[in-house]
């Protein structure tokens, strides 16, 4: 049975890591900013009826959660970015050196 051998491009690999990181990014952001909306939305309600230990309680839950959600976009946003300038370098150290992109795996 003969082996069938793939050409991977190193390129290719190292773009669809900073494509993933991005779309890592992109749903850190959607978490953050709806988590923020409800922030919004129960501060309000505190404002409206300070009395309310119930509504107290369930902001500070949600600020909680909300800073989180800031962190892991923030880290998030770290990935994407290393992630982009491992791609950008691999891409130029292969044209300056006029080294195949195209490699046997």
């Amino acid at each position: 049975m003969s082996e069938v051998k793939s050409t991977v491009s190193p390129l290719a690999a190292y773009r669809l890591a900073e494509e993933q990181a991005c779309g890592g990014y992109l749903k850190a952001r959607k978490a953050m900013v709806r988590l923020a909306a409800q922030v919004a939305s129960i501060a309000q309600l505190v404002r409206e009826h300070p009395s309310r230990a119930d509504y107290r309680a369930v902001l500070g839950q949600l600020v909680g959660r909300q800073l989180d959600a800031e962190q892991r976009t923030r880290l998030a946003y770290q990935r994407w970015q290393r992630a982009q300038v491992r791609a950008d370098a691999f891409w130029a150290a292969s044209n300056k050196a006029g080294a195949p992109v195209l490699v046997a795996a």
